[in-house]
């Protein structure tokens, strides 16, 4: 039989009458963790609630309570406390201190805003998310949308919500057991799949139509493989909104009718999935591929199913010549189009586009080179999005446009899904509109603070997250920001071999991201995510009072400098979860002052 998800449960009346000591061991063997600080806090706790709770007798004694409810597929994510009253939900969390700390307020919120999107149970409810220093002895405040009561202010806040509440019984029993379906990570979502079971219902990923995307593209791929057709599909989408997992699910279907392979030119993204994955075949770098069926003339495709991540960062004719040394000397999308045309049945390219999100040399030919691919090649449709209708229809290359086909709200962000908007805004110089965007962000639980120490930002992360190990948050820097390491942060170079462990081992690991000691850059995060992404940002992108200026020396190879520099940052502040921390260092003060400053008009709280 299944454990519970919780310590304990029942209601107001029956944890009154229950002694203490069963109560402390129902949490100590639920933790398993008796000489954590948790239980420290709860048995300086469980006292004073009791006599917070008798307080509020006879209204309260119906109400629910649930200790230490476990989040399912959250990685022991647990509030303290679940108070449940018919149409209201308070959820508490005790701290072992004496004031409330920015990463206590933001955990609970966060617990507020997954429950009231995830869980069926807070459905059309009021969740109240409340805050207890154990050691305070201040009065009863609001702060950032959150109760913050000393232990002696439980009961008055109690009371308040249940007046006129006598006879009504809140059914714990019912709530602890309604459905829970987070969304899940992209790697969490990639080890499912690779199972072969079912990715969980996701109520925002459904309400952003991703089953019907997926579905679409499905359909579209087995009718055409059946026809003998070749076919690329364009999915595009704002980041986070889907497209990798989308891809994912589509090259796992069992109803294609043929073999599929997952392919990205991003190398960290590859050796991330093939970390956890544990497996080569199915997620292969593009780069690779490309090699193994071109320098051999007799290699035919063994999966005509091709799923291309970060097709918009597809390498140009002078980038393939100058990396393959001058043994390929086409566009890549040319090169898969020529390996496409060796299958003696049809082919199926799905290719997920990022927009915007170019951020290297030979990435800024864009979606025009997959138009100049197919206008050399005859027999090939386009299956896409209307927006990029025109520009095949130009080049004469038949297209069929769908709705379905731009994936327009991100997911990574869980409400906050004008994160990305947010990051534009700043990008393009509209400070204003970024700061009343950035309300609106915090106000959905996803916070964006800024800071010229550090230290502190390790702090507020580490703080956030403490006893989760589980989350994921890590260093993010430019990979133009050359002079990182002189403030004691190590950056993974190009030949960095430990993406999979930087994003999936333990906090205790060496070359674990959560340690804060290795920063990744644009080329190593684009595609993934974290929890809560520590930026750094550095001078090669500053604030001239006016607008952004990239400040990197010019290459010939490289057409607009500003562009990859503001796409690099666009990605850096793309991925995360629950919110952004960015650190702007205080030297060179002149120049970075201004950014400091923008970013602060851009929205970004001061920690």
């Amino acid at each position: 039989m299944p454990e519970p998800p919780y310590a304990w449960m029942g209601d107001v009346q029956t944890f009154l009458s229950t002694p203490e000591e069963s109560l402390l061991g129902a949490l100590t063997r639920f933790a398993r963790e008796t000489g954590a600080p948790q239980l420290f806090a709860w048995d300086r706790s469980l006292a004073s609630l009791r006599n917070e709770l008798a307080t509020c007798m006879p209204e309260a004694a119906g109400f629910g309570l649930v200790l230490e409810f476990e989040l399912p597929r959250s990685g022991g994510r647990r509030p303290d406390l679940i108070i449940l009253e018919n149409g209201t939900v308070l959820v508490v969390e005790f701290k072992n201190r004496v004031e409330a700390e920015d990463a206590d307020l933001d955990q609970v919120r966060d617990y507020c805003r997954d429950l009231g999107q995830y869980h069926a149970g807070c459905r059309d409810r009021i969740l109240i998310p409340i805050l207890v220093p154990i050691g305070s002895t201040a009065s009863a405040r609001i702060e950032n949308e959150v109760h913050v009561v000393p232990p002696s202010g439980l009961g008055h806040l109690v009371r308040e919500l249940s007046r006129g509440a006598a006879g009504r019984k809140a059914d714990g029993s019912a709530w602890v057991n309604s459905p829970y379906a987070p969304l899940p990570a992209l790697v969490e979502a990639a080890r499912v799949l690779f199972e072969r079971r079912p990715l969980p219902r996701i109520r925002r990923a459904e309400s952003a139509r991703i089953p019907e995307t997926v579905a679409r593209i499905s359909r579209a791929i087995r009718d055409d493989m059946s026809q003998g057709t070749r076919t690329l599909v364009l999915l595009t989408g704002v980041p986070g909104s889907g497209k990798t997992i989308a891809g994912l699910e589509i090259g796992h279907s069992r109803d294609l009718g043929a073999d599929a392979l997952f392919l990205s030119g991003n190398r960290p993204l590859v050796q991330v999935l093939q970390h956890a994955l544990a497996s080569k075949v199915f997620v292969q770098e593009v780069h690779a591929y490309l090699r193994d069926h071109l320098l051999r003339a007799d290699v035919i495709p063994k999966a005509p199913i091709v799923v291309f991540d970060e097709a918009q960062r597809a390498w140009d004719r002078d980038q393939v010549l100058y990396s393959h040394k001058g043994k390929l000397v086409a566009s890549e999308p040319e090169l898969i189009v020529r390996i496409a045309g060796r299958s003696s049945g049809g082919f199926s390219l799905v290719a997920l586009i990022g927009e915007g999100q170019q951020i290297h040399i030979g990435e800024e030919g864009g979606i025009e080179l997959w138009v100049e691919a197919l206008k050399s090649s005859r027999g090939w449709k386009v299956l896409g999005p209307p927006h990029l209708q025109e520009a095949f229809q130009k080049g004469g290359v038949p297209y069929e446009s769908d709705v379905l086909l731009n994936l327009t709200a991100s997911l990574r962000s869980h409400r906050a899904a004008d994160v990305a908007l947010w990051a534009g805004l700043l990008l393009d110089g509209k400070l204003e509109d970024a700061g009343r965007l950035a309300l609106s962000l915090k106000e959905q639980s996803f916070p964006i603070y800024v800071t010229r120490q550090l230290e502190v930002a390790r702090d507020y992360v580490r703080g956030r997250y403490a006893g989760d190990s589980s989350r994921r948050f890590g260093l993010l820097a430019s990979s133009k920001f050359r002079k990182l390491t002189e403030y004691g942060v190590d950056v993974a170079r190009s030949d960095f071999w430990y993406y999979g462990d930087w994003y999936e081992s333990p906090p205790t690991h060496p070359k674990s991201s959560c340690r804060l000691q290795m920063a990744v850059s644009e080329f190593g995060c684009q595609g993934l995510e974290l929890d809560m992404p520590l930026i750094c940002w550095g001078p090669d992108l500053v604030w001239d009072g006016n607008k952004w200026e990239a400040k990197v020396r010019k290459s010939k190879r490289v057409h607009d400098p500003q562009k990859l520099r503001l796409n690099s940052y666009r990605v850096l502040l793309t991925r995360g979860r629950d919110g952004v921390v960015v650190w702007v260092p205080s030297s060179p003060g002149p120049a970075m002052n201004p950014t400091y400053d923008a970013l602060q008009r851009a929205g970004a709280q001061p920690l």
